[in-house]
């Protein structure tokens, strides 16, 4: 017991004499040491399948589109259908005119029929106005084209052997333009001349003699219709009790192979006809005559109210 007691007393004792002789320890205020970010840690990537990424899709209505409307087309205005217009009194006929002469004479010959040895002047030289001096060719070729323009126009197809007096076209040619045409009528224009006879007056027709052509019936009664509506248009008389004579040495029929006439419209060698002749005027009425009587020719069911 004793000996417990003196190991205490011996233990403070030591303690004792530790602490008297530590030094004082100063005391130290800790410096905050700076504080360093910690390293965002990247995560490491998953792999592929393991990757799963919610997306959420919020679906903003689409508006409907509104078509853009039509523009409203601006309607034409509706043409009126033109009326089918009425065939002419003369569609479908083909009419040969032969304004007589030219103003190129000539004389040179050929034969007056085919296979004839009889010749004749190429071109003759036509009469003159015994007071108007104007040339028979001048007033056929006026009367001829008049008388185109109103074939025309009333539906007809016209064959003019020419429209102007500068030409040189022999006889034979002229009937065989109108041959190559297939005429069904042709008109031979032409102004007479009584020579010293100033008495002699009025219109008359020639066609060829029967044993010329083959159209004679034909012929003659387009020359009797004809002649009836031009001096009824014109006011002339004929020279002749029928008005109708016949030849059979006319170049220009014996070498025609279609109907064909030939109208002495009036005299030029007489004072009074000569000056309706050479009128402008009264080549209207001339040109209207014959077209009138041509109309009743070809269409006699038309009578004569006609164009006059």
């Amino acid at each position: 017991m004793k000996k417990l007691w003196a190991i205490c007393i011996l233990l403070l004792l030591l303690a004792g004499c530790a602490g008297r002789d530590e030094a004082p320890v100063a005391e130290v205020v800790p410096t905050e040491a700076p504080v360093t970010a910690a390293p965002t840690e990247v995560p490491t990537a998953l792999p592929e399948q393991q990757l799963t990424i919610d997306v959420v899709v919020t679906e903003t209505a689409v508006p409907t589109p509104v078509p853009t409307p039509e523009p409203t087309p601006t309607l034409a205005p509706t043409d009126t259908p033109e009326p089918t217009p009425t065939p002419g009194p003369l569609e479908g006929f083909v009419i040969g005119l032969d304004p007589g002469h030219q103003r190129i004479y000539d004389p040179s010959q050929e034969p007056v029929a085919p296979g004839s040895r009889e010749t004749k002047q190429k071109v003759a030289g036509g009469c003159r106005g015994v007071k108007s001096g104007v040339y028979e060719y001048e007033v056929n070729l006026n009367v001829g084209l008049l008388l185109r323009d109103m074939l025309e126009e009333a539906g007809a197809t016209v064959v003019m052997t020419h429209d102007t007096l500068d030409v040189n076209i022999s006889n034979i040619e002229r009937a065989q333009m109108f041959n190559e045409a297939n005429v069904d009528l042709g008109i031979r224009l032409h102004c007479n001349n009584g020579g010293s006879e100033k008495k002699y007056s009025g219109a008359f027709m020639i066609v060829p003699t029967e044993n010329r052509t083959r159209f004679y019936e034909e012929n003659v009664r387009a020359a009797a219709t004809i002649l009836a509506a031009y001096c009824e248009e014109t006011g002339l008389t004929t020279r002749y009790k029928d008005g109708i004579t016949y030849r059979s040495d006319q170049t220009g029929f014996n070498w025609c192979e279609r109907p064909i006439i030939n109208i002495e419209m009036g005299h030029l060698s007489n004072p009074a006809e000569d000056a309706l002749l050479s009128d402008p005027a009264f080549q209207v009425k001339m040109a209207r005559g014959l077209f009138n009587g041509i109309v009743r020719f070809f269409r006699p069911d038309l009578g004569s109210a006609v164009n006059e």
